[in-house]
């Protein structure tokens, strides 16, 4: 695959760079991406990536690589662009995330090019997919304007791609946690954390909210919970954040293990790497979850995997792939929305007047995973001492 990529995308510069250099029938994008090129917003091999997915769908450009490699001057050219160190690393830098991300497998089936949009969107949307760091590298004049440092390609990113989603609210960041630098890890890791905690957040939300509505309309398992919860009448009457604080201990423990085990699998380095992904902090794709793989071999015992286990978005092309993801990310942000306004309301009924009557009051500590029935576990009196500090109405 590396091999292949280096010739395609070799063949791809060099024909660019004559048509740009010549300005003889230069398409605005071939001139877009060598200025970005110029300026070191993208490497040659990315160049050499756009240029290629424009010329797959125009066959006039493709008829000009073809001819390009019938004179001895072009195949020189394309010799010695891969012969080049520097130009095979970029390569192979490339290809490595593009079989980590899966678009490769789809780059370049026919269907890939039949659907016609805007080019600009349609590259942008590829190098998001492929790297979310290198997709950043955006507009060096757009980045200054908008915050004042060329070095904050990441946020303007960002900020293209929230004010590209419908809806009344677009790029929206009050306490400025985008143009932050965590752990010193750098603006593009900050907002790669960031992006994933939201798409995580907002996954959860959507269980949580249909959750919520099912257990306050009644609708229960139609089979027993555990040998000792053979029906749901100690549940009966209480509210949705009632039920945790009345499931057994055990359970709760239990929970709280599996949901640790994921967040700790997820994260893990061996686990992404033998599903060939890469971090989301170091240019992986936000909202990924690595199969549950022992370096690289699946292992027929083990559970499906938790991000599609049906395979329902295999056939999908990157683009379709990436459209789904952003109604993900717009669907778990009303989710939060939605969660957080049920659990407002039923702990301070009046707080959300559309709700009110409609939901069951709940008197507990909402963020708390314990209550003062815990108090034997390690660290749970601390931990109440210490938010009812920060909460004082919680001591009334």
């Amino acid at each position: 695959m590396h091999s292949v990529l280096c010739v395609l995308v070799s063949l791809a510069v060099i024909s660019s760079a004559r048509r740009v250099q010549t300005q003889v029938g230069a398409r605005d994008w071939e001139s877009d991406s060598a200025v970005r090129n110029l300026k070191g917003e993208i490497t040659d091999a990315e160049l050499g990536l756009l240029n290629l997915k424009n010329a797959m769908r125009d066959p006039s450009l493709l008829k000009e690589m073809a001819e390009g490699l019938r004179h001895p001057e072009g195949r020189a050219e394309l010799v010695k662009m891969m012969a080049d160190p520097k130009f095979q690393e970029q390569s192979k830098r490339l290809a490595d995330n593009m079989r980590a991300n899966g678009v490769f497998a789809a780059f370049l089936e026919p269907e890939f090019y039949a659907r016609k949009e805007d080019a600009s969107k349609s590259l942008q949307t590829l190098m998001l997919a492929l790297n979310p760091v290198s997709a950043t590298r955006g507009n060096t004049a757009q980045t200054q304007s908008r915050t004042g440092s060329a070095d904050m390609s990441a946020l303007d990113e960002l900020i293209e791609l929230a004010e590209s989603t419908p809806g009344p609210v677009q790029y929206w960041d009050p306490l400025k946690l985008s143009e932050q630098d965590f752990w010193g890890a750098g603006n593009d890791a900050t907002i790669g954390f960031l992006r994933h905690a939201e798409i995580k957040h907002g996954r959860v939300a959507m269980a949580g909210f249909v959750g919520y509505c099912l257990h306050e309309n009644g609708i229960r398992w139609p089979f027993p919970l555990s040998t000792s919860l053979p029906d749901y009448s100690s549940f009966e009457g209480l509210s949705a954040p009632d039920v945790w604080d009345a499931t057994p201990l055990a359970a709760r423990l239990q929970i709280i293990l599996v949901i640790g085990f994921f967040e700790f699998w997820s994260e893990w380095s061996t686990a992404l790497e033998a599903d060939g992904m890469v971090h989301h902090m170091s240019g992986g794709k936000p909202g990924q979850f690595p199969a549950f793989n022992t370096f690289g071999v699946t292992n027929p015992f083990l559970p499906l995997p938790l991000f599609d286990p049906f395979g329902f978005t295999t056939d999908l092309s990157e683009e379709e792939k990436a459209t789904k993801l952003l109604r993900e990310v717009q669907n778990g942000r009303l989710a939060m929305i939605g969660l957080f306004s049920l659990i407002s309301e039923a702990r301070v009924p009046g707080a959300v007047p559309a709700l009110a009557g409609l939901i069951k009051p709940y008197d507990g500590e909402v963020m708390g995973p314990f209550s003062a029935a815990d108090a034997g576990l390690p660290g749970v009196s601390a931990m109440l001492e210490g938010v009812t500090g920060i909460f004082p109405w919680l001591s009334k």
